[in-house]
């Protein structure tokens, strides 16, 4: 079970990497009859998008308090994850929205 401590799945964004990976190579090795590949592969990237942008604005901050320094993870997005993650929703919603729509 060392795998799983080394995956660093602290966050929700570290979470939704690995299944966007998951659900790509899910979509590269799988095929299912009731679902098209193409739309779980967009999914995937979807995911993956929003993980990448969302680790790309994580920052640390310190700060000296009660007489040591406190340090805390923050997000600090510039322009470039917005628009990442911005891209990332809207892929999610697409292939989402297709992905359910071929299970109707």
């Amino acid at each position: 079970m060392k795998l799983l401590e080394n995956l660093k799945l602290d966050s929700w964004y570290g979470i939704v990497l690995y299944l966007g990976v998951l659900l790509i190579a899910a979509s590269l090795f799988l095929k299912p009859d009731f679902l098209e590949q193409k739309h779980i592969f967009g999914l995937g990237v979807g995911m993956i998008i929003v993980g990448i942008a969302s680790i790309m604005s994580e920052r640390n901050k310190s700060e000296i308090a009660f007489g040591g320094i406190l340090s805390t993870k923050i997000n600090e997005h510039n322009f470039v994850t917005i628009i990442l993650i911005i891209i990332g929703i809207g892929l999610i919603g697409l292939f989402g929205f297709k992905v359910i729509q071929s299970l109707i």
